[in-house]
């Protein structure tokens, strides 16, 4: 077993002109699945652009508002995830702040209640 963290304090800015306010904390490499954790601060954003491939997020702490490719906002709070797929258009904003787990993976697909 081997642990893992991805507080704020293992958290880089990534330089990309989508991103503002955020961190991110990678969990994997850029492999075939990717997985990392994203702090929003309060006020940040992802800004609108295509899912590269099917995409899950989901909350973790805080609360905020997403939208997908009608680009009509919904809110999002912890215990809540949204799936994007493959070149849809999406968006996360917070007021308060945000902390999410987005995982990316080529057939990624949610699960579906029975």
């Amino acid at each position: 077993m081997e642990r893992l963290s991805f507080g704020v304090e293992n958290a880089f800015t990534p330089r990309d002109d989508r991103l503002e306010g955020v961190t991110v904390a990678p969990l994997t490499p850029p492999t075939a699945v990717r997985a990392a954790v994203f702090h929003l601060a309060p006020g940040g954003r992802i800004a609108r652009h295509p899912a590269v491939l099917p995409q899950i997020l989901a909350v973790l702490e805080g609360e905020g508002h997403v939208s997908g490719g009608d680009g009509s906002f919904v809110p999002i709070a912890a215990g809540e995830a949204v799936f994007w797929s493959a070149g849809e258009e999406h968006e996360t904003l917070t007021d308060s702040g945000l902390t999410v787990l987005v995982i990316e993976a080529e057939g990624l697909s949610p699960a579906r209640a029975s």
